[in-house]
């Protein structure tokens, strides 16, 4: 499926300096910023085409990822227990649109739909042990690994163009929080020396995206 994003941009931005030749035929880079309810916020960047009134559009509004460690702390003073985690949160997202632009007062009124193509990945761990060396040692922990598959969701969005090429663009993908991340959690536990792992489905949350970008058109 990435493949096909990828290849999707590349024909558009290959066919894009014949389209030039025409003064029908105009282009318009973006940058911006996107906010998801999971993530918070991150730099969005985009790039749209337009012949005429017709708007072809890419946006690139994910590439966060949170990283988070700590430990080793001390939990106990008798019998010295180590505990350390890591965390790794990994979200990416890809839109592709269609828009239709009108004329209203001095500029364009533009309006876009399209799908979002994203893919999330998480990686997390503990570990808990005693201080190496003690006469009663013991080291436990787990780690867990999840994943979702290439996912479509829908977005909407709408645009104002001005005469002198200035434009505003807003855009909203709509999640709905269903998104099944299949996961894996690896125990171990020196005490019989055993590793158990079990796989199923977790429930994702809400990715809805709000995108505000501004762009120069020429």
């Amino acid at each position: 499926m990435k493949k096909f994003v990828i290849a999707s941009v590349l024909s558009c931005v290959t066919a894009m300096p014949a389209l030039a030749q025409s003064g029908d035929f105009t282009l318009n880079p973006m940058v911006g910023v996107a906010h998801n309810k999971e993530f918070g916020s991150q730099v969005a960047l985009g790039l749209e085409g337009a012949y005429k009134d017709f708007i072809f559009g890419y946006a690139y509004n994910g590439d966060k990822e949170s990283n988070g460690t700590a430990g080793p702390l001390d939990l106990n003073d008798e019998t010295p227990i180590m505990a350390s985690a890591y965390s790794k949160d990994k979200y990416r997202a890809h839109q592709l649109y269609l828009g239709y632009q009108f004329q209203v007062g001095s500029g364009h009124l533009a309006l876009k739909a399209g799908a979002e193509l994203s893919k999330r990945k998480i990686n997390a761990g503990l570990n808990l042990q005693t201080a190496p060396g003690h006469e009663d040692y013991h080291n436990a922990g787990f780690d867990l690994s999840a994943s979702s598959s290439n996912v479509w969701k829908p977005m909407v969005g709408v645009g104002y163009y001005l005469d002198n090429g200035l434009n505003f663009n807003l855009h909203y993908t709509i999640h709905s929080g269903n998104r099944a991340m299949k996961g894996q959690v690896n125990a171990y536990d020196n005490d019989n020396g055993a590793t158990e792992a079990t796989s199923g489905n977790i429930k994702d949350r809400d990715l809805s995206t709000l995108m505000f970008t501004v762009g120069y058109r020429f």
